[in-house]
């Protein structure tokens, strides 16, 4: 629902836009001050849908939205100060931001907040949270015992099962990521379950992929014979490309 408010919100946006400068109606507004306004508006948002506090998209929307509010303001006579300025002088507030992301943006373990039912119990899970940079988990043998979430502002992500040691039973896996591209692999000797979305970008499931922008979704089911583990995934993507695939092959029926 949060995304199509604000796949609706920039498409009016754009409508609008695209009437005034074709000089088909001219509405007397300066609309890229809104633009960024409701750009760093939603950036805030998205730092509050991470679950814990973003520092970095807190400053980064601060920032964004900051230089619209001002435009605004400067071109109603309000202020004297511009959205340039604010663009040159604001910077800093997002170097202090990626400072506190990295001093303490990492989060400790968590109770099971994005599957629990209402018949389920609290599941312990473990939260693995980086705001800028690449992320690969698995490079090194590790061992999935239980339910994980991972959240990445900018940059690369990679999670790879096939280096774990997967114990028996379903595990399930929440990703949510900013922009940059995905890359899961999975074991050929486990049961799949994922289902993914990106605003734009591409979805690549098992080689089905799909490419757009406004909210794409794609889910896709693998069940091995005889396998004693399931993998459910959940993927969110702001921007960006995601690839899911089965390593070495798909021994299981794909529907």
């Amino acid at each position: 629902m949060k995304q199509r408010i604000w796949g609706f919100i920039m498409l009016v946006l754009g409508v609008l836009v695209f009437l005034q400068v074709t000089e088909v109606y001219n509405f007397g507004l300066a609309f890229w001050p809104v633009i960024l306004l409701f750009l760093g508006i939603a950036i805030l948002w998205e730092s509050i849908g991470f679950g814990v506090t973003s520092w970095f998209l807190i400053g980064l929307g601060l920032w964004v939205g900051g230089i619209g509010l001002i435009g605004i303001l400067s071109n109603a006579g309000v202020t004297e100060l511009t959205g340039g300025d604010l663009a040159r002088y604001g910077w800093p507030l997002v170097l202090v931001a990626i400072g506190l992301s990295i001093l303490i943006g990492d989060r400790p373990r968590i109770k099971g907040r994005f599957f629990c039912g209402k018949d389920e119990k609290d599941r312990a899970s473990y939260a693995k949270m980086r705001h800028i940079g690449d992320l690969y988990h698995g490079r090194a043998p590790w061992v999935l015992d239980q339910d994980y979430d991972f959240y990445h502002g900018i940059g690369d992500v990679v999670i790879d099962f096939t280096t774990a040691e997967i114990k028996p039973g379903t595990h399930k896996i929440f990703l949510k990521t900013g922009i940059g591209e995905v890359t899961i692999r999975i074991p050929d000797k486990v049961n799949i379950d994922v289902e993914a979305s990106v605003g734009i970008g591409e979805l690549d499931l098992f080689g089905e992929s799909r490419s757009g922008f406004t909210g794409l979704s794609l889910s896709r089911k693998v069940e091995v014979e005889g396998a004693e583990a399931t993998l459910q995934i959940q993927a969110r993507l702001g921007i960006g490309d995601l690839t899911v695939q089965y390593l070495p092959a798909i021994p299981g029926e794909i529907r």
